[in-house]
C-alpha cells in the first residue's frame, strides 16, 4: 500500500466515507419512501462522494475491495444528476393518458399495482403500450449515464478497467463463467417454462399469454385466488416472530409499509448504517407476494443487523450483489415451504400443492426472463450498444428464453436495468446458494430447521463476518439443485 501520511491513514479515509455513506442512504431511503427529500443534498453529497473516492484512489491502492468501490462511486456519484432526472422522468413522462391509479394518473410507480388490479386486458395492453412508447423520454439519460460511467471507469481505473470487469470482479467470477452459468440455467428452464406458461395462462387468464402479460403481472396474478387465505396473515409481524424466534436483533431495523404514490414500485431495503441502521420499504400489492416481498426485504436486513460491527469499513459494506441476495432469497423461500406455511396457518393440502407448483412457475419465469435480462446487460457493456441495438438484442433474447414478443424497449422501464451497472446475474447467482444454504440448515437442524433456534445462530455466524464470507461452507454453487427443485411438479 502506498500512502500519503501527510494527509491520512486508511482508518481516517473510511471514517469520512462511512459518515458520506449514511448520510447518502438517509437522503435516498427518503427519495424512495417518497418522503421529502432533498435533490440538492444528494447531489451535493455525490460531489463529496466523488472527492473522497478520487482521494483513496490517490492515496491508496488496497484493499481491493476499497478500490473496486471508489471506481463505482466515482462512476455513480459522476452521474448523479442524470440518475436524478431519470428517477424524476420516469414519474413525469411514463403516465398514463387514459387510466387512472386512484386518484391520479397510472405511473411508473404504480403500474405494477394498477395491473395487478386491473380486470380488463385491454386497458392494461393500452397503458403497456403507451409505455413502451414513452420509453424515447428516458432512452437519451440512459445511454449518457452508462456511458459516463463507462468513461469514469476509462479514467480512473489504473488498468483500464471497465464497469463489467469491475462488477465481475466484484463477484469473483470470469466472464465466461458467469455467461456459462447464466446460459446454463436459462436453457434448462426454457421448455419447463414455456409448458408450465401455458398450462397457467389458460386455467387463469382463459387464453394464452401475451406480450404485455409480462413477469410482474404474472407475479401477482399468479397467487391471486389465494388472496382470501393469505390476507390474515400480517407479513411484518409474521416475519419479525420468524426471526425473533431464530434469535435474530430486530432492534437496528425498521419496516414502512405506507402506500405513497411517488413510493418506489418494488420493495427495497437500506442498509443506512450497518449494522445498527436498516431500513425496509415495501407497499402492497397482492397478500401473498406481499408476504414474499416483505421476507425478501427482511432477509437483506437480518444479514445486514447481524454482520460484526467491529469489522474493518470495507468489510461491513463491501460485499458483492451476489452475495447480498444470498439471505434475502433464502429467507423468502420460507413464504414457498409447505411446512413452514402450514406452521403460520395456511393448512390446505390441496392449496399448498398447487401454490408450490405456482411458485415453481414463477421461478422459472425468473430464470428466463433474468438469463435474457443478464446476457444483454453482458452484451451492452461489451460491444458499448447503442440504445436501438440493445433493445434489439433484448427483444431477440426475451424471445429465445421466455418465447414472448416483447418489444424490446421493455428493459428501460425495469426497476433494475436501466439503473444498475449490472446485478440481475446476481439473483441467479444468490438463488443457486440461497438453495444450498436451506439444504445445509436441513442436513444439520432437521426439516423445520426455522423451529430450532441454533439454526438461527449457524446463519448469523455465516452473515458475521460480512464480505470476508466463507462460501464454501454452504455452498458448492451446484446448481442442478435449485433446477431440480423448480422442475419437480411441472
Amino acid at each position: 500500500m502506498h500512502c500519503n501520511q501527510n494527509f491520512m491513514n486508511l482508518e481516517q479515509w473510511c471514517e469520512i466515507d462511512e459518515s458520506i455513506y449514511v448520510a447518502d442512504s438517509d437522503e435516498r431511503y427518503k427519495q424512495y419512501a417518497g418522503l421529502r427529500h432533498s435533490e440538492s443534498t444528494i447531489k451535493n453529497l455525490a460531489e463529496i462522494k466523488n472527492q473522497n473516492a478520487r482521494l483513496f484512489l490517490e492515496t491508496f491502492d488496497e484493499p481491493r475491495e476499497l478500490y473496486l468501490t471508489a471506481l463505482e462511486n466515482i462512476a455513480d456519484s459522476s452521474t448523479k444528476e442524470l440518475e436524478l432526472k431519470l428517477f424524476n422522468l420516469r414519474n413525469q413522462k411514463i403516465v398514463s393518458t387514459k387510466h387512472r391509479f386512484g386518484s391520479s394518473h397510472v405511473n411508473w410507480s404504480t403500474w405494477r399495482q394498477f395491473n395487478n388490479l386491473q380486470k380488463d386486458d385491454s386497458k392494461r395492453k393500452q397503458v403497456f403500450d403507451e409505455f413502451i412508447s414513452k420509453t424515447k423520454y428516458i432512452s437519451p439519460v440512459i445511454k449518457k449515464r452508462f456511458d459516463s460511467m463507462g468513461l469514469a471507469y476509462g479514467k480512473y481505473s489504473s488498468k483500464q478497467i471497465d464497469p463489467l470487469e469491475g462488477y465481475l470482479e466484484n463477484e469473483r467470477v470470469s466472464y465466461s463463467e458467469m455467461i456459462k452459468f447464466v446460459k446454463s440455467l436459462g436453457q434448462q428452464a426454457k421448455k419447463p417454462f414455456r409448458e408450465s406458461l401455458e398450462t397457467i395462462s389458460k386455467k387463469l387468464l382463459g387464453r394464452e399469454a401475451d406480450y404485455y402479460d409480462d413477469f410482474y403481472f404474472f407475479r401477482n396474478k399468479v397467487y391471486s385466488d389465494f388472496g382470501t387465505d393469505f390476507a390474515k396473515v400480517d407479513p411484518p409481524a409474521q416475519v419479525r416472530r420468524t426471526l425473533k424466534a431464530l434469535q435474530f436483533n430486530l432492534a437496528p431495523i425498521q419496516i414502512d409499509t405506507e402506500n405513497r404514490k411517488e413510493k418506489y414500485p418494488s420493495p427495497i431495503c437500506f442498509f443506512v448504517k450497518v449494522p445498527t441502521d436498516i431500513r425496509v420499504l415495501y407497499k402492497s400489492e397482492s397478500p401473498y407476494f406481499d408476504l414474499q416481498g416483505c421476507y425478501h426485504e427482511m432477509g437483506h436486513a437480518a444479514h445486514a443487523a447481524s454482520i460484526d460491527p467491529s469489522l474493518e469499513y470495507w468489510n461491513r459494506y463491501g460485499f458483492s450483489m451476489g452475495i447480498a441476495e444470498i439471505f434475502s432469497i433464502f429467507l423468502e423461500r420460507l413464504t414457498k415451504n409447505s411446512r413452514y406455511l402450514s406452521s403460520i396457518g395456511i393448512k390446505d393440502k390441496g392449496l399448498l400443492e398447487d401454490l408450490e407448483q405456482r411458485n415453481n412457475f414463477i421461478e422459472l419465469f425468473f430464470v428466463t426472463f433474468y438469463a435474457a435480462n443478464s446476457l444483454m446487460k453482458a452484451e451492452f457493456w461489451r460491444r458499448r450498444l447503442s440504445m436501438e441495438k440493445a433493445s434489439d438484442l433484448y427483444a431477440k433474447l426475451i424471445k429465445e428464453y421466455t418465447g414472448f414478443e416483447l418489444p424490446g424497449e421493455y428493459w428501460m422501464l425495469h426497476h433494475i436495468l436501466p439503473d444498475a451497472i449490472m446485478y440481475v446475474p446476481s439473483y441467479m447467482l444468490a438463488a443457486v446458494r440461497a438453495t444450498e444454504l436451506d439444504l445445509h440448515l436441513r442436513n444439520h437442524y432437521g426439516e423445520n430447521w426455522w423451529d430450532v433456534p441454533e439454526s438461527g445462530k449457524r446463519v448469523r455466524d455465516i452473515m458475521s463476518p460480512g464480505a470476508k464470507i466463507d462460501l464454501a461452507e454452504f455452498s458448492k454453487m451446484d446448481s442442478s439443485l435449485f433446477m431440480k427443485e423448480i422442475t419437480a411438479t411441472t
